[in-house]
């Protein structure tokens, strides 16, 4: 579900399944789910002041099968939505976000959610945004993508993201990073996220590249 207050800028939920496509309710719009591929979201966004403006947009989509030709999906979801408000004495921003994928293989997860709040003079500014897919295939069920949060131009900003991730099967794997920027004035957070499960092991990125490097022959020989 797609909810702001002031003004709605952009909202697009479509779900696929079987070659079937169609717009959704706004009933249907709260999660997606195609098959084993879950995709939910939903983005708020506040502003308060003489010439407040907010703005929303979603895209949520969820295939039983692949949604290109010749890959070998057994489930896809793809979830993104953006949130802003600005010219306002206090302005926020805010999302929640899920996707899921589960191929058999344990199944991954990613929950995010993200708040951005700035309050002074009517040049506060706060946007969050998310990004994230979920892909299975016969041996692997994946996970990943980024949500950020930014708050500026007005005293007592903060920004904040949290997201929290799970993976079953016999072999899973998570890799994030999180990048920081505080300058004068502007809070900012960034969450990369990866996670995978597999029904066979997982090698470490210096392995594949050993493993994937030509043979060598010293010259001695």
């Amino acid at each position: 579900m797609v909810l702001a207050v002031a003004m709605v800028s952009g909202c697009t939920t479509t779900v696929q399944s079987s070659g079937e496509v169609r717009i959704l309710t706004g009933i249907e719009m709260d999660r997606i789910t195609a098959g084993s591929a879950v995709a939910v979201n939903e983005a708020t966004a506040h502003a308060l002041g003489a010439a407040p403006q907010t703005a929303v947009s979603a895209t949520t989509q969820a295939y039983s099968g692949s949604p290109i030709a010749g890959a070998p999906f057994l489930n896809y979801a793809t979830s993104q939505a953006t949130a802003s408000a600005s010219r306002g004495e206090l302005v926020q921003a805010g999302l929640s976000s899920q996707i899921s994928v589960d191929g058999a293989n344990g199944g991954a997860r990613i929950d995010a959610a993200a708040t951005g709040t700035a309050a002074g003079n009517g040049t506060s500014r706060a946007q969050v945004s998310t990004q994230t897919y979920g892909i299975s295939t016969s041996r692997t069920d994946l996970v990943f993508g980024s949500v950020s949060a930014v708050a500026c131009c007005g005293h007592a900003a903060t920004a904040q993201v949290k997201v929290d991730s799970a993976a079953g099967g016999p072999c899973s794997r998570e890799l994030s990073g999180t990048s920081v920027s505080d300058i004068p004035g502007q809070v900012q957070r960034t969450v990369d996220i990866a996670v995978v499960s597999s029904a066979l092991p997982i090698l470490d990125p210096a392995q594949v590249l050993v493993t994937g490097a030509p043979a060598r022959i010293s010259p001695k020989y």
